[in-house]
């Protein structure tokens, strides 16, 4: 296993993702990862479900979920300080909510590798800024999740 691998084995990953064909796609490269599939989540109202439900390491999000912006699930994540990744065929507009448009994004369709780049970026180098930050704090303030 590489040490980008290495570094997302064990995370718990939600995936919000409508597509079956898709989902099981990503299904397979997070468990090729080694992480653990919180969800799947076709729905936002699942997804939101999830969110408040488990403790998420973070996720992975498409920005539309049967025709549903999936901004009440990001907004939710950055409440919880859980970084996420827009997986998604659509580009940043310059309508869409703050959330939405600071967060990293995954363009469709992705390799393995692309999805470990981002995840690795997102989650585990997030982890080490939001630390690095809490220490210089005093443990109080972090970084935007949807910033990582």
């Amino acid at each position: 296993m590489t040490p980008h691998r290495e570094g997302l084995a064990g995370l718990r990953v939600l995936v919000a993702e409508d597509e079956v064909l898709i989902l099981m796609e990503i299904e397979e490269m997070l468990r090729e990862l080694g992480c653990e599939i919180v969800g799947p989540a076709a729905t936002v109202e699942a997804a939101v479900g999830a969110v408040r439900g488990h403790h998420l390491d973070g996720a992975l999000l498409d920005l539309n979920l049967h025709g549903e912006s999936v901004l009440p699930a990001a907004e939710e994540l950055a409440s919880r300080s859980v970084p996420f990744l827009l997986v998604t065929g659509y580009p940043s507009r310059a309508g869409d909510a703050q959330a939405l448009k600071d967060a990293p994004r995954l363009r469709k369709p992705f390799s393995l590798q692309s999805l470990t780049d981002a995840m690795t970026a997102a989650f585990v180098a997030g982890d080490r800024r939001l630390a690095d930050d809490r220490r210089r704090t005093g443990g109080k303030g972090g970084a935007s999740p949807a910033s990582v």
